[in-house]
Order: C-alpha cells, then structure tokens, then sequence
C-alpha cells in the first residue's frame, strides 16, 4: 500500500495518470520557455528596439546586426529560464525575471528621457532600482503600461496555463541542453560582434558582478 502511494506523488507517476484530452491540451515546458525568451527579447526591449529604428536614417536600419542583437538578448533570457525552469519554481521564476525585464524597459526609458545611454547591464539595473529617488522617475503611465504588457500579461498566462508534466529526467535534459547551449552561443557571438549586450538579463555581466569567470 505503502509502495502504491509513493507511486502516485511521483511526477513520473503524475504524468502517466494525466488522461489522453489533458495531456493533449496541456503545453510542452519547452514552448513555454521559448515562447518566454522571445517576449523578453522583443517586447521587452522596445525602447531600444525604438530607439534603432527612430535614430537611424529610413531605410537604412541593417537588419543583420538588429537581428543578431535580437538573438543575443534572447539567448541571454533563455538561459535564466533554462536555469530556473524547474516543475515547482518555473512560475515563480519566469514571473519575477518578467517583472526585471518590465523595471528593465522603465530604467531604458528614463535614461532615454535624459539623453543618457540606453545600455542596461544588470548591476546597471540594480543600482538603479536600489536608490529610492529613481522609483519616483519611473512611476509614469509609459512605465505602467511596460509592466502591464511585459510583466502582467504574460505572467497572466504562465499561471492560467496547464503546462505539461514530464518526468524529471526530461526535464533535467531539457533545461541543461537549454543552459548549456544558450550560454555557449550567446558568449560565441558576443565575441564575434566584439560588443557587451545591452540587457538586465545578459547572464555575461551577472556573471561579472559576482565576479565569477
């Protein structure tokens, strides 16, 4: 008896009991992360996103390096997510590291305001949201409404959402091929363009203010 019900609080377990509709109905993790990624890479960057296409001349904004910007703020999203997509912390997670992206996009938006550089490292980001006289530059509608698209919205979803269940060897496979690779290109193409990426969420400078290699 004792066996039986250790049997049925196993994740694995858990995924074998959903029934055929739910399985069905229910979406990958991997989707989710992906789906994720992209939102902060996107929309979640906007005001530089903005910003390139206003102070450049119509019609000569050079796709191929916009584009590879993209793909490196989205490698860098992507591997937070890889490294907290786990089956009870991945919502928690993905929601405060959608809440950073949102403060992220305000902090672009009040440095854009001054006439300061638009690039946000995470110790930029940090020090910024920890002095108290910068909360009161932000607290604006432009500001409201980032957080509620970026933030609000999808952490909305995240959690009205059934996300599939899979055993743990899985998803532990999963999130470290996730890691693993996203890290790897992400520092191969920073290293190719010869440039720091401009996001609170580049694992690079994170990395630099722990003062790990």
């Amino acid at each position: 008896m004792t066996d039986v019900k250790l049997f049925h609080v196993t994740e694995f377990a858990e995924s074998l009991l959903q029934s055929p509709q739910s399985h069905r109905s229910s979406i990958h993790p991997l989707w989710v992360t992906l789906l994720v990624a992209l939102w902060i890479a996107t929309v979640g960057h906007w005001p530089l996103w903005q910003a390139i296409v206003l102070q450049t001349e119509p019609g000569s904004v050079r796709l191929a390096p916009t584009l590879l910007l993209a793909a490196q703020i989205g490698l860098g999203a992507l591997f937070w997510l890889a490294l907290t997509g786990w089956r009870w912390l991945y919502k928690p997670a993905f929601t405060l590291l959608l809440v950073w992206a949102a403060l992220g996009c305000c902090a672009m938006g009040v440095q854009k305001a001054s006439g300061e550089a638009m690039a946000i490292s995470p110790g930029k980001l940090l020090e910024f949201v920890s002095q108290p006289m910068n909360w009161g530059r932000i607290l604006n509608v432009q500001c409201v409404l980032s957080v509620l698209v970026i933030a609000a919205l999808p952490t909305t979803l995240i959690w009205r959402s059934r996300i599939r269940r899979i055993p743990a060897p899985s998803r532990i496979l999963m999130n470290t091929g996730l890691l693993l690779g996203s890290y790897v290109l992400l520092k191969w193409s920073l290293g190719l363009a010869g440039h720091a990426l401009p996001s609170p969420l580049d694992p690079m400078g994170a990395l630099n203010l722990l003062n790990l290699p």
